[in-house]
């Protein structure tokens, strides 16, 4: 049973790259447009000061440039991120039937990033015949070789982005029982 919800919660993992990808590249953009929108206002605006001014190799309009640049570079590599996410996803749920409502379900909630809330409104369906239908969906997908070698593949990644997060898979699992069971 543990080995069953540790490739179900890897799967989950993998088919939210999208949206954490797309979080990502979210706050990079609004670092930039918040940097860009403090660097642009007119002097004596709000939270303006002037740049300092300082000899030597960090001259300081120049290493804002250089900062705002450093963020855009980051920026498109996180784009590329998102691109690789979306192929990624798309694989895996290339694995359920065409036209089955899993897969549509699955579509909106994981390449749209849609909330469960537009979800059910989009089916029609009640929240938890969504919920029902999504994980009869991850059973399906759980099912297949493709998926299996894919979770494989992917074990060591998701074990480090648990123990980055500052709680390793196996605590996580442990705390969503103890949860289940109160």
């Amino acid at each position: 049973m543990k080995k069953e919800n540790e490739r179900e919660e890897i799967l989950r993992w993998l088919l939210g790259r999208i949206y954490r990808a797309r979080q990502k590249k979210k706050h990079l953009d609004e670092r930039l447009e918040k940097i860009r929108a403090e660097r642009n206002a007119p002097l004596g605006g709000v939270r303006c000061k002037p740049l300092p001014r300082t000899s030597g190799e960090d001259e300081g309009a120049a290493r804002i440039v250089l900062k705002m640049s450093e963020i855009e570079d980051k920026i498109y590599k996180q784009q590329e991120e998102i691109e690789q996410a979306i192929v990624c996803v798309m694989d895996i749920l290339d694995e359920l039937p065409w036209d089955s409502l899993e897969r549509e379900i699955c579509e909106m909630r994981h390449i749209d990033t849609k909330p469960w809330k537009e979800i059910q409104d989009s089916i029609p369906m009640s929240r938890s015949q969504c919920y029902k239908r999504y994980n009869s969906a991850i059973a399906m997908l759980l099912s297949k070789e493709k998926i299996e070698r894919m979770i494989e593949e992917n074990r060591e990644s998701y074990e480090k982005w648990q123990a980055d997060r500052g709680m390793p898979w196996q605590q996580e699992r442990q705390r969503k029982q103890n949860q289940k069971n109160k």
